[in-house]
């Protein structure tokens, strides 16, 4: 009996490098997820300040680190991950270099900024795209140990999207498609629900002190009642998971706080409280536990 072997032809991916432009928060966690990407070569790391560089040195195997935009080699894909005002002015500093000969992808991270603005890039037949992980980068090294499960906004051209949603998928990235036209929008309800989350915490710490509670004491209370309320509302929804004084339509508590708030003279807290009221008197009307006079009297005394 004579066995054929057949050669079957398997189709790798071509190794890809990329350049880095930006060694803050966002740029280092994706340059080390990168760096344990076999199929990623990181070029050069390229940061205005050495001290971010030189953290990142001993961490990851780039080719080059350097200090200016306009010193960058070629690549296929130059992501540019500076704060949103330096976005499109980094752009153009490699651009005008004429250091690229190649034609490649200008990407960058921003939630705001439409990948139609690096107009440089497209004047010169580069593809461009924008990348947004939807994540809080507050430590590079746990960034990068969590990335996996991120959801990440992507727009542009199709294939600069498509490649870049391939390299970041390896990463765990769930990708998803945003309009470029309505990104500010966008960020807008992540800044609310994340950034503004920290700061609705420290309102409720800092009431708890005016009320006597030392700030440690009062920061427990929240987290344990936080980490309920979010586990009720990602099993249900936010209206559904609503409890309190508004969602039992009870007037006479909400009169209460308010007449606190007016007699410590906290008129920033009285405001917040009063706005975001008015807003959860919404979700207690889509609920429907409680009578429409009831909600309509608590929304009279918040102020409509």
């Amino acid at each position: 009996m004579i066995f054929l072997l057949l050669s079957i032809p398997i189709r790798r991916a071509t190794m890809k490098k990329i350049n880095i432009i930006g060694a803050g928060k966002a740029g280092s966690t994706l340059a080390i997820i990168f760096n344990k990407n076999p199929e990623i070569r990181l070029g050069a790391i390229c940061d205005y300040d050495p001290t971010k560089l030189s953290v990142l040195y001993d961490k990851i195997n780039a080719d080059d680190f350097i200090t200016s935009a306009g010193c960058l080699p070629d690549a296929d894909i130059h992501l540019i991950t500076t704060p949103d005002d330096l976005i499109i002015s980094t752009c153009d500093e490699i651009i005008k270099s004429q250091l690229i000969k190649t034609k490649s992808i200008f990407a960058h991270c921003s939630g705001t900024i439409a990948s139609s603005s690096l107009c440089d890039a497209v004047n010169n037949e580069h593809l461009v795209a924008s990348v947004h992980p939807v994540k809080s980068f507050a430590s590079p090294e746990h960034a990068a140990k969590t990335f996996s499960g991120t959801y990440c906004g992507f727009e542009g051209d199709y294939e600069a999207v498509d490649l870049l949603k391939s390299i970041f998928a390896r990463a765990g990235a769930y990708c998803f498609d945003i309009d470029p036209e309505k990104k500010s929008l966008y960020h807008a309800a992540a800044v609310l629900s994340c950034n503004y989350l920290n700061t609705l915490i420290e309102l409720g710490i800092t009431t708890y002190g005016k009320a006597g509670v030392n700030r440690e004491i009062a920061s427990n209370i929240i987290e344990t009642i936080a980490k309920d309320t979010l586990c009720n509302i990602f099993n249900s929804s936010p209206s559904a998971a609503l409890t309190g004084p508004i969602s039992r339509g009870d007037v006479l508590t909400i009169t209460k706080h308010l007449d606190a708030f007016v007699e410590e003279g906290d008129e920033q807290l009285l405001a917040a409280y009063k706005l975001l009221g008015l807003k959860t008197v919404a979700l207690a009307r889509e609920q429907g536990n409680t009578d429409k006079e009831s909600l309509d009297k608590i929304n009279e005394i918040l102020g409509v």
